[in-house]
């Protein structure tokens, strides 16, 4: 499987690398969780700056970046703005979303950055240069509350993901039965075999998908998100859960 490595966490080689979200909607809150996140057996803390009520403020954005980053020390931070129409809190522009994406690689403080795939097809391989530029990966991330759609097509948009640049493509996706589950996971395998340019994250959300965030190490999913207390997707499981399966199911 390849490989990123981050302030010497190696994605995508053995065991799943953890993620813990963070879903604060005031600068206090959001700090004082990173603070206690900074001690918690997981590899990144992911900030949905969507949930961030002064996420406009361009100056609170970065004052708030700079305290993440002291707070969080050497473990990950992934800055995600997860738009509505992706499942987020807040909708936003397209403009919008350039601005927030530049302001974040300005900042210096993160180590990656989620940029999502549709509402951004046309501008992705600038945004994902930009973050180059700026030393920070990322994660280019798909999103589906309703369907799991057929393999080939979860396959088509991670390979799209890749071509454009992407260092961590990410699929989310809504299963309505068991044979969905198993197709997250076959396109996972797929990618892993046949398209080893780069780790991929992906999930079957909801409790009936609860296993794909659970068994990456096996099926080729290089990160999972875990719920240290506040979840911020359906069916994230808890951390100590998380974390007491994967050390079993090591390879």
């Amino acid at each position: 499987m390849p490989n990123l490595t981050l302030r010497g966490c190696c994605i995508g080689t053995g065991r799943p690398k953890v993620i813990i979200p963070i879903v604060e909607r005031t600068e206090s809150a959001i700090l004082k969780k990173a603070a206690a996140f900074s001690t918690l057996k997981a590899d990144c803390v992911e900030w949905r700056a969507d949930w961030f009520d002064a996420v406009s403020d361009v100056n609170a954005l970065v004052h708030c970046l700079h305290g993440l980053r002291a707070a969080l020390g050497e473990k990950l931070l992934l800055v995600t703005f997860r738009t509505q129409a992706e499942g987020g809190k807040k909708p936003l522009a397209q403009e919008e979303y350039a601005a927030f994406c530049t302001t974040v690689c300005a900042s210096g403080c993160a180590d990656l950055l989620d940029i999502e795939f549709f509402p951004n097809r046309k501008a992705l391989p600038a945004l994902i240069a930009q973050a180059h530029a700026a030393g920070i990966a990322v994660v280019c991330s798909s999103h589906d509350f309703e369907k799991t759609p057929p393999k080939e097509e979860l396959v088509r948009r991670m390979t799209a993901m890749q071509q454009a640049g992407a260092d961590l493509p990410k699929l989310a996706v809504m299963p309505r039965s068991r044979a969905d589950v198993l197709e997250l996971l076959a396109a996972t395998a797929e990618m892993t075999d046949l398209h080893p340019e780069t780790p991929v994250i992906t999930m079957s959300m909801g409790a009936l998908g609860g296993v794909s965030r659970l068994c990456g190490e096996a099926f080729g999913s290089a990160m999972t998100f875990a719920n240290p207390g506040t979840a911020s997707a359906p069916g994230q499981v808890p951390l100590d859960v998380v974390n007491a399966v994967l050390d079993s199911l090591a390879l």
